[in-house]
């Protein structure tokens, strides 16, 4: 489907294993399935460090592998995460940057910038790493593949996603995810904790014309779609993600 650079860190955690990719969609809530999650080989999050402990029976109690925007904006949020969250923190095995844009102001020029050009993304990482967690950017050039095949500005989720498929594991759990597909509200988009109250009441709009905005959306469930046919034996999403986009997708889990 497309090629860009593998990390040799990340292909040394991730290289014939079983990777799961939890999202914060509250429709896991009540589902227990966070031991399922756990015994996967190695545990992915979007955004987030761990969930809140009354959630880890639902979304699981580790995580390996932190997928972040490290977004100028969001860093007060991601900081104050870690100040809750330390011991979580200090565990990660790796954080993994799959975007370049670092804030706002850049949106008219980011996709013109050279190859070698190092986002704010990287240092904004830096600035909280006191342990130094190995980290991976993406970079220019694999981005903008990625962009290019998604014909709009990817999520981070999705970004995961295509990221880890170009390396040899053994499977690839997508769950917790809905693609902003299902709810307007934000407990109908997230669950408790993804945000917090401060970082919440910076944004207004949800579903799936939130975001990166309808089209870009639209475009990553359609891509997604392809992607499933593509990956038929490699990825298994959940039975709410299957049901909602109508994927027809036989490896399920049955939540």
């Amino acid at each position: 489907m497309f090629d860009i650079s593998l990390n040799p860190n990340l292909m040394q955690m991730v290289a014939g294993k079983r990777v799961a990719i939890i999202g914060p969609s509250p429709h896991l809530v009540g589902k227990n399935q966070g031991s399922y999650f756990d015994d996967y080989d190695v545990v992915c999050r979007i955004n987030d460090i761990i969930p809140l402990p009354h959630l880890r029976k639902d979304y699981g109690s580790r995580t390996d592998i932190m997928f972040h925007n490290f977004g100028t904006p969001w860093m007060d949020g991601l900081k104050r995460k870690i100040q809750s969250s330390k011991q979580h923190f200090d565990e990660l095995k790796m954080a993994v940057c799959p975007v370049i844009l670092s804030e706002h102001s850049e949106v008219a020029s980011y996709l013109s910038w050279p190859d070698n050009y190092i986002s704010k993304v990287v240092d904004n990482f830096h600035s909280i790493n006191d342990n130094f967690i190995p980290f991976y950017w993406i970079g220019v050039r694999d981005y903008k593949t990625i962009y290019k095949l998604v014909g709009a500005q990817p999520n981070s989720g999705m970004m995961a996603v295509l990221m880890l498929s170009r390396y040899p594991i053994k499977e690839l759990l997508v769950s917790g995810f809905t693609f902003f597909a299902e709810g307007t509200k934000l407990k109908e988009v997230y669950c408790d904790g993804h945000w917090d109250e401060l970082e919440a009441s910076k944004r207004n709009n949800y579903g799936i014309h939130s975001g990166h905005g309808y089209r870009a959306n639209v475009s990553q469930i359609n891509l997604f779609k392809k992607f499933i046919k593509m990956h038929y034996n490699l990825v298994r999403v959940d039975s709410k993600l299957n049901d909602l986009l109508q994927l027809e997708h036989p490896s399920t889990l049955k939540l």
